[in-house]
């Protein structure tokens, strides 16, 4: 029996292995089984010896110590972030301006500036001026107007550039109509026998005539073409000491009245089509006047007919 006690002794199993610390620490080798016993004929409980080896398993070698982990090295410190830059303070807005009051709007809106505006000036015979012509031209010089005058047969083209085509009552309207009707500048024709053909009246009953002497009154007081004038209250347009006439029309409803016979609105002595009105014939190429007095009679305007002159003037020359 010695010879297989000491075969038992050799399947013990080696020492334990003992592991190296290393990065995870190597598992120690497992200890050698012990060599089968020479016992010759016992080599079958040699055999046995083995089963028993087993039951000791041989010691497994005790698992290496392991390795400590390499000390993580330390994180590197981020950068310092930056102070964020203070924000700018909101800059103040500017302070809206007031809007410019226009010359012209609404009644008593003060005089338009026509210096440096040009008028064309249409006359009969521009080397022989009647009276009531030469005032007029004279009246809007002293306003800083410049005044170049033309006759009735054109060309259209001497009103390019204007700012107001004047046409004297003495023109006759088959001479300037085809020529200046549908020109793109305001325009003011005196009298009222050029409506028709202009137009501005749907016929010839569309028109008429009254003494001079006739009181007018306002219709339309919101139009800046009645000036500064009362509402409501009738005033003569030519001074008593002139024995004449007032000219009026009936225009479309899209007419603008400014002033007419006193208790008929309808028939104006001062009247306007805007830019664009629908007219009897057509639409207005540009802002339209008709003014119910001769030129000739400019001379003899009362105050109130000298401003409701001067206020189409700036409507139309002043726009």
């Amino acid at each position: 029996m010695l010879p297989l006690l000491a075969c038992a002794a050799e399947v013990s199993g080696g020492p334990p292995g003992s592991g190296t610390a290393g990065s995870g620490g190597t598992t120690g080798t497992a200890g050698t089984t012990g060599a089968a016993g020479s016992g010759g004929s016992s080599a079958t409980a040699g055999t046995t010896g083995a089963a028993g080896s087993a039951a000791t398993a041989g010691t497994t070698g005790s698992a290496g110590t392991t390795g400590s982990s390499g000390t993580t090295g330390t994180a590197g410190r981020g950068g310092t972030t930056g102070t964020a830059g203070t924000t700018g303070t909101a800059g103040r807005g500017g302070t809206t301006g007031s809007a410019g009051t226009t010359g012209s709007g609404g009644a008593g809106g003060g005089p338009v500036n026509l210096n440096g505006r040009k008028a064309l000036l249409v006359v009969d015979n521009t080397g022989s001026l009647d009276d009531g012509e030469t005032i007029l031209k004279l009246t809007l010089e002293n306003k800083g107007m410049i005044v170049t005058l033309a006759p009735g047969t054109g060309p259209a083209t001497l009103a390019t550039g204007q700012n107001v085509v004047l046409v004297s009552s003495g023109v006759g309207s088959g001479d300037f109509v085809p020529v200046f009707k549908d020109v793109p500048v305001p325009m003011i024709v005196f009298g009222n026998s050029a409506y028709q053909n202009l137009g501005w009246i749907s016929s010839s009953s569309g028109k008429g005539t009254v003494n001079s002497t006739t009181l007018v009154s306002l219709v339309d007081t919101n139009s800046p073409l009645v000036s500064d004038l009362m509402t409501g209250v009738g005033f003569k347009m030519i001074l008593d000491s002139r024995s004449t006439s007032l000219y009026w029309g009936t225009p479309t409803a899209a007419g603008i009245r400014a002033a007419s016979i006193m208790g008929q609105p309808t028939q104006a002595v001062s009247f306007a089509y805007e830019k664009n009105a629908a007219l009897m014939t057509g639409t207005a190429a540009a802002r339209r006047v008709g003014f119910g007095v001769k030129v000739d009679s400019i001379q003899d305007l009362t105050i109130e007919g000298f401003k409701l002159l001067m206020a189409a003037i700036e409507w139309t020359a002043g726009s």
